[in-house]
């Protein structure tokens, strides 16, 4: 039985959320683990990584963009049982995905000092910015591309075995961050740039695994010409759709350049503590990413089976899944914020910083996980223009102007407070879109009361 069109669907998505979490965080652990270690060889060796992230996080959301985009058309296509064109979709989302990551790491490469320099990177900070970035850059495709099978597993079916391939690849870098980073286990002492290679080698690991993945679920069985097939049509299917989801994962990173930017006109600790807190963050909004990327596939399936019942009780289980766990994300926050940063670095102005950001910023996620289930929702419905506007008008019409006037006025604390507004106002306009949505769908949940829906949560959560 395919769970995704036939089983319960508060279960199916839990069980899709909870492996794509946990892939998810040892995804992320490549980044937390670096800062970690990286942390103990100072404050700029950390500035260094925070603005190397900043472009890694761009580059990733690109492709991760694409990945969603191809992912969502085949998990369309097979609700409508139309597997070959489903595998010849597969076959040419990866080898886009492979050439062009391969092509943008080598103009990366070429221009990174000019591009560090533009963001702020001081002459101090900027060899260490080199000398982890251009490591990261040689392995780069095979972490996009890896993203993209596992992104094509999931919307096949197979969710938990692509993140246990995260999973054993997230020790993996974390058994040599030690080692290259501090010269254990027998291995070289090289700083920062032993926590690139220590992650480039985890991504190796990744591209191998989903590779035997595809080879065991016989994903691609090639039993025909390439020849036949039909690459102009199926690159516009494919670009029609990710285009919009691509724009809108890059808008974040660049977001967090802006950020970056600003914050390095007022002190090279504040980019410091900007990237612990990213890392922090992406941690903890791991369970509402989890749900975001789960429901996608789920409605893209049922959006191509035609069927609107379980669409609709989709979109709630989204809607709650975000409010609840962002309101858990808040109360972790706000009451232990001050221990966790300490774990990250010994500079006081850092673990200062990072106190001031979650204080400002840790309500805010409430509202920030309905914006990211909307946008995922509105994906999977086959409408990423809606999701990418959405994320234009958090971005510039909210988080911009809020961040450059903030920054004017109170520095440091006014872009938190900046960043936080935008959270919460893109939240409230994602829901207003979404009820829009709805009402177009023209199913019986147009007619149904969310807030009636969540109070009598309350009252059964307090009866029991």
């Amino acid at each position: 039985m395919n769970a995704i069109l036939n089983g319960k669907v508060s279960n199916t998505l839990t069980k899709m959320s909870l492996p794509i979490s946990v892939g998810m965080l040892s995804t992320f652990l490549f980044q937390v683990i670096d800062t970690y270690f990286v942390g103990q060889l100072g404050g700029n060796a950390l500035a260094a990584l925070s603005f190397s992230s900043v472009l890694y996080f761009m580059i990733v959301g690109l492709f991760m963009g694409l990945a969603i985009g191809v992912s969502t058309l085949v998990g369309k296509l097979i609700g409508e049982q139309k597997n070959k064109i489903a595998e010849h979709t597969i076959i040419l989302g990866l080898v886009i995905c492979l050439l062009s990551t391969t092509v943008l790491s080598v103009l990366v490469f070429l221009f990174s000092d000019q591009l560090f320099s533009l963001l702020g990177a001081t002459p101090e900070i900027l060899p260490l910015v080199q000398q982890y970035l251009n490591t990261l850059l040689v392995g780069l495709p095979l972490l996009t591309t890896g993203i993209m099978a596992g992104s094509l597993l999931r919307a096949n079916g197979n969710l938990t075995k692509p993140e246990v391939i995260m999973a054993i690849a997230g020790v993996i870098n974390l058994i040599l961050d030690y080692g290259f980073i501090f010269g254990h286990l027998n291995l070289p002492e090289l700083g920062i740039q032993g926590a690139a290679l220590a992650t480039v080698i985890s991504w190796v690991f990744i591209i191998v695994g989903m590779t035997v993945l595809f080879i065991q679920d016989n994903l691609i069985k090639l039993n025909y010409s390439i020849t036949s097939i039909s690459v102009k049509m199926l690159t516009k299917d494919i670009f029609s759709i990710s285009i919009p989801i691509t724009i809108s994962n890059i808008i974040s990173p660049f977001t967090q350049m802006f950020i970056t930017y600003v914050l390095a006109t007022h002190s090279a600790m504040a980019v410091a503590a900007f990237g612990v807190a990213g890392r922090v963050e992406m941690l903890s909004l791991i369970g509402i990413m989890g749900v975001s990327t789960a429901i996608t596939p789920f409605i893209a399936q049922n959006l191509g089976a035609k069927n609107t019942v379980r669409i609709d009780k989709a979109i709630v289980f989204g809607g709650k899944a975000a409010f609840y766990l962002g309101l858990i994300v808040f109360i972790i926050l706000f009451s232990s914020i001050g221990n966790i940063a300490q774990l990250f670095s010994e500079d006081i102005s850092v673990v200062n910083y990072s106190i001031d950001y979650f204080n400002f910023i840790s309500l805010s996620y409430i509202f920030y996980g309905m914006f990211l289930v909307t946008t995922a929702i509105l994906n999977g419905l086959q409408n990423p223009g809606k999701s990418m506007k959405i994320m234009l008008i958090k971005t510039f019409v909210f988080t911009f102007p809020l961040a450059i006037i903030g920054s004017y006025f109170y520095g440091t604390t006014g872009v938190f407070v900046a960043i936080g507004l935008s959270n919460i106002l893109g939240g409230i306009y994602a829901m207003y879109i979404m009820r829009q949505v709805i009402k177009s769908l023209n199913t019986d949940l147009k007619d149904k009361s969310i807030i009636n829906d969540y109070k009598n949560d309350f009252v059964s959560i307090i009866r029991h």
